[in-house]
């Protein structure tokens, strides 16, 4: 592996700089390279992180952990650098590193222009130039500089001589020209923000994984290096809960490959290579078909991620050997009993993510929901599409392991349902907004996302509540606690589980389990109702009416729901502190009517 340039965390490389990704870095920038592009030695190396209920959904034999290595001077991940056009900040000239137009010392480039309008130019270090082109299909190149001043086919690059000039009149992005010095052409940059035609189809360039996609339809897009919709992460997670299955069970899972649809399916195959394990051959054939078989359908019925967790958190557990997953029913307080049906304390989970795809220009639908309805690679509709991570299809996936705690309760479901059914036109306005959103997103009617209804926007506000309220006597800073909202009308689901993790200690000081305590517990949630009654928005805030949805929260700013964008697995959309208790607006549609 080549010398280090970087640093990354791994929680940073799941969330934030995955493959695909671009690092800025202080003389160049890099993209994070493809998972087949890693070593094979340090991936080999890497732990691997136990999840069944993850591999199951992702179909993959193995979640590894990112590799690193004590040795201060290798790297382990492989990055290229991106964009390759740099440009001088004295003379403004644009080149590449090919020797002709900048030269290279120590990985560094440097310009020594001796053509410049102010004479030679000495030895400057240039920088990684602000944009880039890319596609909603995840392909992303250097922006086509000769190409677009010329207005035309690639002229002779050795003879022309390119600058960007930033003539400062402004501050806007029409003050940026391209300027061919040799052809004395120029070209503002703005015409290129203002019209998405002007740069034609895509390429299809992959840098991060070393190859171009042919094909792509998609209209090129001008994106600034360091745009926050550059690149959307897709993960997967899941809260690590007891597995109940017996020894035999286990032991099929270990000797068999449940990704090899052959093999599982078809029993002439079965028998053919399984005869030649010894072990298998001890339970008899028969009877390893009849467990593959039904761990096989078992695993099939296996996608949905969240309810396991939470029948999980509502059952008791021996939890003497399982430090993974340690819970402790608490007492329901006396005040919020016709409300709240259980409260647990978790004294302590572990979560796993994985990484899996990513996206540019537009996230995907509930991205940070998890995308638990999205397959690993592929289109998902017609303007939107998962980039892959490797060049084909791989068995593992990267992920990353954290632990902490939290504190879960459920809300009594027959009375959400007399309350659902109280509200339902003001669902309905509310699930107007939501395809409203969609469409204004360029999805198609048929690809938008089901609404996830009244009783999780009420879940889900209850949850931004009582964060905003634990923030402040648990000692975790506000972005430091999460959410996992479960909501099912059908199934009589309703639950909230609000924890921390991490991958160092700070994810089980016990800060936020004790506050899980009844009698503290129910004065963070007296807080947190009386804290959302009113907004110093208001009444601007509090006034929404279901007829006059303009987006699919209600009464929320961030002045009074909204909490980091990280905290939250909606990205802040479905809050409404009306559907809580009575604010200014009197609405008449509180789910906690207290006396």
């Amino acid at each position: 592996m080549n010398k280090k340039v970087g640093e990354l965390r791994p929680s940073q490389f799941i969330t934030t700089f995955g493959p695909g990704s671009i690092v800025d870095l202080p003389d160049f920038s890099v993209i994070i390279g493809g998972i087949d592009k890693w070593n094979t030695l340090d991936v080999s190396r890497a732990a691997i992180i136990e999840e069944p209920r993850l591999k199951s959904k992702l179909k993959i034999k193995q979640i590894k952990s990112i590799p690193v290595k004590d040795n201060d001077e290798i790297g382990t991940i492989p990055a290229y650098r991106f964009p390759e056009y740099h440009v001088c900040p004295n003379c403004r000239k644009l080149g590449k590193r090919d020797g002709r137009d900048f030269f290279e010392e120590e990985g560094v480039l440097y310009c020594k222009n001796p053509e410049s309008e102010k004479g030679p130019c000495p030895k400057v270090k240039t920088h990684p130039v602000r944009f880039i082109t890319s596609c909603k299909n995840g392909h992303i190149q250097d922006f086509p500089w000769f190409w677009y001043v010329h207005k035309g086919p690639k002229p002779d690059s050795k003879k022309c001589k390119l600058y960007l000039i930033d003539e400062g009149k402004t501050g806007s992005l029409k003050d940026l020209v391209v300027k061919c010095s040799t052809c004395n052409k120029e070209r503002s940059i703005s015409e290129a923000l203002s019209n998405k035609k002007i740069l034609g189809k895509c390429l299809g360039g992959r840098p991060w994984l070393g190859d171009k996609e042919e094909g792509c339809e998609q209209e090129t897009e001008l994106l600034l290096r360091g745009a926050s919709n550059l690149y959307f992460s897709a993960i997967e997670s899941s809260i690590v809960i007891p597995h109940n299955s017996n020894e035999l069970d286990d032991f099929i899972r270990s000797h068999i490959d449940f990704s090899d649809e052959e093999l599982i399916n078809n029993r002439p195959i079965f028998d053919m290579v399984m005869k030649r394990d010894s072990d298998i051959l001890r339970i008899g054939l028969d009877k390893a078909w009849d467990i593959v078989q039904r761990l096989k359908d078992s695993s099939n019925m296996e996608q949905d991620i969240r309810t396991p967790e939470y029948e999980a958190l509502l059952t008791e557990h021996n939890q003497v050997n399982d430090i993974n997953f340690q819970t402790e029913k608490e007492e329901v307080p006396r005040r919020f009993n016709k409300f709240i049906t259980n409260l647990i304390r978790v004294k302590r989970l572990k979560e796993v993510m994985v990484l899996k795809g990513f996206t540019r220009i537009h996230p995907l639908p509930d991205l940070t929901a998890r995308l638990s309805e999205h397959p690993v690679s592929g289109e998902i509709n017609d303007s939107i599409q998962l980039a892959p991570i490797s060049k084909e299809k791989s068995d593992w996936l990267p992920g990353v392991e954290s632990y902490g705690e939290g504190i879960f309760l459920t809300i009594d479901d027959q009375r959400l349902l007399k309350w659902e059914e109280k509200n339902k036109k003001y669902g309905q306005g509310m699930e107007v907004a939501h395809k409203k959103m969609f469409r204004e997103r360029d999805f198609p009617n048929e690809t938008i996302p089901a609404f996830p209804g009244l009783r999780y926007a009420l879940l889900h506000t209850i949850s931004h509540a009582l964060i905003r309220e634990l923030t402040i006597h648990s000692g975790y800073s506000s972005s430091a606690l999460k959410e996992r909202i479960y909501s099912d009308s059908e199934n009589g689901i309703a639950g909230i589980l609000i924890y921390t993790s991490t991958v160092d200690s700070e994810g089980s000081l016990g800060g936020l389990v004790e506050l899980g305590k009844r009698d503290k517990f129910e004065s963070i949630l007296a807080r947190a109702l009386a804290a959302s009654r009113y907004c110093s928005g208001d009444p601007q805030c509090a006034e929404h009416d279901a007829e006059q949805f303009t987006d699919v929260n209600g009464a929320a700013c961030h002045s009074c729901m909204l909490i980091a964008e990280t905290s939250c697995e909606k990205s802040n959309r479905y809050l409404d502190r009306s559907l809580l208790v009575d604010i200014v607006s009197n609405s008449k549609r509180e789910f906690f009517e207290l006396e």
